[in-house]
């Protein structure tokens, strides 16, 4: 049974290594998501935020999310020649997110993607390599933790290990 040509059959998952495959499997989780020659971008909105930090705060962050079963899904960002590597927390919408917990996010050298900021997806190439999912890709559409439990998560890891 042949299927028309770039529609896969039922029941198939499509390949997410693939710009097409993965644009179409996270088009199907509802998020906006768009191609642009060798980036994927997720546009963030009402459904999805991301958090920026750095790989090693980013760690413990998803650590004590994932101890609390509040883990979602992770982009890992290429490390730069001048910049080490940074992870992509996405979220639930932070849009509605109270100044104080953007202030304290930014206060410990984390930005928050949100209101139709582009952040970039796997399969996508940027400055320092590709771009790639932490652990497994996400084969439905993944839980994102409440934006309000990356704040506290941040909050907890940086304050145990002595910053403010």
């Amino acid at each position: 049974m042949n299927s028309p040509k770039g529609v896969l059959p039922s029941g198939v998952l499509p390949r997410l290594d693939t710009f097409a495959g993965a644009l179409e499997r996270c088009s199907g989780w509802g998020w906006l998501v768009l191609r642009s020659e060798n980036r994927l971008l997720l546009t963030t909105d009402h459904t999805v935020s991301a958090v920026e930090m750095a790989a090693g705060i980013g760690e413990e962050v998803q650590h004590y999310l994932s101890m609390r079963m509040l883990g979602g899904p992770v982009v890992v960002l290429p490390s730069a020649a001048a910049a080490p590597g940074r992870w992509l927390i996405l979220t639930e919408s932070a849009d509605e997110a109270s100044q104080v917990n953007l202030i304290r996010l930014r206060a410990r050298g984390a930005l928050t993607h949100r209101l139709g900021t582009l952040v970039p997806l796997p399969p996508s190439r940027i400055d320092g390599g590709g771009v790639r999912w932490l652990g497994e890709v996400p084969a439905a559409k993944p839980f994102l933790p409440p934006f309000s439990a990356v704040v506290a998560a941040l909050r907890a890891v940086t304050e145990t290990a002595g910053s403010s």
